[in-house]
């Protein structure tokens, strides 16, 4: 028995060997992944809340105040381009309606207002396509309690998870912004 165990020990150990020896290292275009995706990034709130299930990270604001939302860019790169993605807000389906200029705004880091596009979209630039951290900024300006959602995807479109093609934020001729469907969305509430 025990020169049973051995010669299965020993075929175990070398077909180990051989699975480890065979992976071909050589070619460089494989070292760092997929060549395909050089060119892809992600970008979504930088606080998880539970997974699966993210989308479910809340913050708290007062009347008057401002709070930051961490939003994280991810990139291992540097690159002549500079990829902008876009961040919005957006009414909760079945909730009273908090409206933007009127129960919130959307500021900077020194409390200037900004002004959405005609899409609705606030743009954020990341120089050189390096990854990091920038925040978002929402101010509370009226007492009417009740809750919003910031998100990091256009909030008329619809992300599949089963579709890696319906996360792409934007797409230019130079890279690719993709979201992540556990994490594009965090909610705002007005507390007083």
């Amino acid at each position: 028995m025990k020169s049973y165990i051995n010669k299965l020990f020993c075929l175990t150990l070398a077909l180990f060997f051989v699975f480890f020896i065979s992976c071909d290292n050589s070619h460089d275009e494989w070292l760092d992944g997929d060549p395909s995706l050089q060119h892809v990034y992600y970008y979504c709130f930088d606080k998880w809340g539970s997974i699966p299930g993210g989308n479910d990270v809340t913050y708290t604001v007062k009347h008057n105040e401002i709070i930051s939302i961490p939003t994280r860019f991810y990139s291992n790169y540097t690159r002549s381009y500079s990829p902008e993605v876009c961040y919005y807000t957006a009414v909760i389906s079945g909730e009273e309606a908090l409206v933007c200029g009127i129960d919130y705004d959307v500021v900077d880091d020194k409390g200037n207002v900004l002004i959405p596009d005609e899409n609705g979209a606030y743009p954020m630039v990341w120089p050189n396509a390096k990854g990091g951290v920038q925040n978002i900024y929402i101010k509370a300006l009226s007492t009417k309690k009740g809750s919003f959602r910031v998100l990091t995807f256009p909030p008329d479109r619809h992300m599949d998870v089963t579709d890696v093609n319906t996360t792409s934020i934007i797409k230019t001729n130079e890279y690719e912004v993709r979201g992540i469907s556990e994490n594009y969305f965090v909610t705002v509430t007005i507390i007083e």
